[in-house]
Protein backbone atom coordinates (compact mmCIF):
# COMPACT_ATOMS: atom_id res chain seq x y z
CA UNK A 1 0.00 0.00 0.00
CA UNK A 2 2.48 3.20 0.92
CA UNK A 3 4.56 1.86 -2.43
CA UNK A 4 1.04 1.96 -4.11
CA UNK A 5 -0.14 5.31 -2.17
CA UNK A 6 3.08 7.30 -0.94
CA UNK A 7 2.72 9.77 -3.46
CA UNK A 8 -0.75 10.42 -2.86
CA UNK A 9 0.11 11.23 0.85
CA UNK A 10 -0.44 7.52 2.20
CA UNK A 11 1.88 7.82 5.09
CA UNK A 12 2.93 4.18 6.92
CA UNK A 13 4.56 3.68 9.88
CA UNK A 14 5.17 0.50 11.73
CA UNK A 15 5.80 -0.59 15.60
CA UNK A 16 7.53 -3.93 16.07
CA UNK A 17 6.89 -5.76 19.17
CA UNK A 18 8.88 -8.36 18.44
CA UNK A 19 11.31 -9.39 21.35
CA UNK A 20 14.65 -8.30 21.70
CA UNK A 21 16.52 -11.50 20.60
CA UNK A 22 14.03 -11.46 17.36
CA UNK A 23 15.07 -7.68 16.35
CA UNK A 24 17.30 -9.08 13.49
CA UNK A 25 14.56 -11.28 12.24
CA UNK A 26 12.35 -8.48 11.85
CA UNK A 27 14.70 -5.97 10.62
CA UNK A 28 15.93 -8.50 7.95
CA UNK A 29 12.06 -9.12 7.04
CA UNK A 30 11.40 -5.43 6.36
CA UNK A 31 14.47 -5.04 4.30
CA UNK A 32 13.02 -8.20 1.99
CA UNK A 33 9.68 -6.73 1.55
CA UNK A 34 11.83 -3.28 0.50
CA UNK A 35 9.79 -1.07 3.11
CA UNK A 36 11.13 2.57 3.00
CA UNK A 37 8.61 3.32 6.05
CA UNK A 38 9.70 4.28 9.55
CA UNK A 39 9.38 1.23 11.52
CA UNK A 40 9.38 2.17 15.63
CA UNK A 41 10.93 -0.79 18.39
CA UNK A 42 8.53 -0.59 21.35
CA UNK A 43 10.69 -1.82 24.03
CA UNK A 44 8.39 -3.36 27.03
CA UNK A 45 7.31 -5.77 29.53
CA UNK A 46 5.72 -9.00 27.29
CA UNK A 47 2.13 -8.11 26.40
CA UNK A 48 2.11 -4.14 28.19
CA UNK A 49 1.61 -2.68 24.85
CA UNK A 50 -2.30 -4.28 24.59
CA UNK A 51 -3.22 -2.77 27.51
CA UNK A 52 -1.33 0.71 26.97
CA UNK A 53 -2.88 1.22 23.49
CA UNK A 54 -6.20 -0.46 23.63
CA UNK A 55 -5.54 -3.62 21.58
CA UNK A 56 -6.45 -7.04 21.15
CA UNK A 57 -2.74 -7.97 19.94
CA UNK A 58 -0.71 -7.60 16.35
CA UNK A 59 -1.02 -7.44 13.95
CA UNK A 60 -3.63 -4.29 13.87
CA UNK A 61 -3.96 -1.68 12.33
CA UNK A 62 -5.19 1.99 12.75
CA UNK A 63 -6.22 4.31 9.41
CA UNK A 64 -6.36 8.09 10.23
CA UNK A 65 -7.69 10.42 7.86
CA UNK A 66 -5.96 13.28 6.44
CA UNK A 67 -7.58 15.44 9.43
CA UNK A 68 -5.45 12.90 12.10
CA UNK A 69 -8.70 11.71 12.83
CA UNK A 70 -9.11 8.22 13.19
CA UNK A 71 -11.21 6.48 10.88
CA UNK A 72 -10.97 2.36 11.61
CA UNK A 73 -9.16 -0.23 13.63
CA UNK A 74 -8.55 -2.88 11.82
CA UNK A 75 -7.92 -6.50 13.40
CA UNK A 76 -7.02 -9.71 11.09
CA UNK A 77 -9.83 -10.89 9.78
CA UNK A 78 -12.28 -7.37 9.78
CA UNK A 79 -11.26 -6.53 6.12
CA UNK A 80 -10.19 -7.88 3.07
CA UNK A 81 -6.82 -6.12 1.42
CA UNK A 82 -9.60 -5.21 -1.05
CA UNK A 83 -11.65 -3.59 0.91
CA UNK A 84 -8.73 -1.78 3.17
CA UNK A 85 -7.37 -0.77 -0.16
CA UNK A 86 -10.79 0.76 -0.96
CA UNK A 87 -11.11 2.90 2.44
CA UNK A 88 -7.62 4.16 1.72
CA UNK A 89 -8.26 5.12 -1.89
CA UNK A 90 -11.61 6.88 -0.25
CA UNK A 91 -9.52 9.04 2.50
CA UNK A 92 -6.68 9.79 0.18
CA UNK A 93 -9.39 11.16 -2.13
CA UNK A 94 -8.48 8.43 -5.33
CA UNK A 95 -11.38 6.19 -4.85
CA UNK A 96 -12.84 5.46 -7.48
Amino acid sequence: MHKKYAKDGLVVVTVSVDEAKDRDKALQFLKKQQATFPNYWLDEKEGEYLELFDIPGPPYQELYGRDGKLVRKIVPGDLTHAQLEQLIEKQLGTGK
